[in-house]
């Protein structure tokens, strides 16, 4: 049987929770291993794992928990209030593709965003999870998006897949653990710094999409421009930056539409005009893909951040 004390451990650092419907925290360990084994002292160790649906005003708040927790996005979406190392509070939206990898020694606050938010939610133990935490905030913080394609969502699905509960699947899980920290730190040092030989006609791609976004591109002009067959240039867009060009073009899209909603007062129209992103249907259409809501109910629910 899984041991319990992590579970009085969880409860006895929540501060608040509200639900709204038949799914209980308690819930959360229903799928918590083992914790007998002599190498989780020194390894990364899986405490539990558990796929979560829950609708509004589902929330909770906890601090001065001993373990680290992975939350990826499937549906839907949420809010993550937590401190940061400057000991400010910071707010993240979690959605569609979002992974958070929360120190839960912080307080921090999981709240349903809209009427649902499916989720994956993985305990894990301090050991290498504390390290990678840490080099992850150096390089610009902890939440990702993991795009279907790309190696490092491969490597979350392999370490969902393994769930037999004894000591040969638990060393199985601790290795898939540090590869999936290793993955997740390389993908975002070769995102931030251009680190790992990027070649040049990639990096000059990705820097016109973050600077020029509202620039009608096409494959087929970018390949002319570079001299690189399109198929190719998708493939090596992809393997440093994981998301193919124009994937990673509407999410720098998307992005900017954000902040426009929430400050400013233009028409939803306009602001996908503004982005690059001319047709109206087209822009709420890849909106919600890549939150989960329409940019009309994203302005009225999302809370403006001082």
């Amino acid at each position: 049987m899984p041991d319990k004390l992590f579970i009085s451990e969880f409860f006895d650092c929540l501060i608040s929770s509200e639900t709204s419907n038949r799914f209980s925290l308690s819930d959360y360990f229903e799928n918590a291993y083992s914790r007998s084994y002599d190498f989780i002292e020194k390894l990364p160790y899986m405490i539990s794992r558990r796929d979560v649906s829950v609708s509004s005003p589902f929330s909770y708040e906890t601090a001065n928990l001993n373990a680290f927790c992975l939350i990826y996005t499937t549906k839907g979406a949420g809010m993550l209030f937590c401190d940061n190392p400057a000991q400010t509070n910071a707010a993240y939206e979690l959605t569609k593709g979002t992974l958070a990898f929360i120190d839960c020694r912080r307080k921090h606050k999981l709240v349903c965003r809209h009427n649902i938010w499916e989720y994956t939610i993985c305990f894990v133990s301090e050991p290498i999870s504390c390290y990678y935490h840490q080099k992850l905030e150096l390089l610009g913080g902890c939440i990702f998006h993991l795009p279907s394609n790309s190696d490092t969502f491969a490597l979350w699905e392999q370490l969902l897949k393994n769930q037999t509960d004894d000591e040969a699947h638990a060393l199985i899980r601790s290795r898939d653990l540090v590869s999936f920290y290793t993955q997740l730190y390389l993908a975002r040092s070769m995102e931030l710094n251009g680190s790992y030989h990027v070649p040049s006609y990639i990096a000059d791609m990705k820097k016109r999409f973050d600077t020029a976004y509202d620039y009608q591109y096409s494959l087929d002009e970018l390949s002319q421009k570079y001299h690189i067959n399109k198929f190719r240039l998708c493939r090596e867009f992809s393997k440093y930056y994981e998301n193919t060009p124009l994937q990673y073009l509407n999410s720098v899209r998307i992005e900017k539409a954000k902040d426009l909603l929430i400050h400013s007062d233009e028409k939803i129209g306009v602001i996908g005009q503004i982005v690059g992103i001319e047709n109206t249907n087209h822009f709420i259409r890849i909106f919600k893909e890549k939150t989960g809501v329409t940019p009309l109910t994203y302005r009225r629910e999302t809370p403006v951040i001082e």
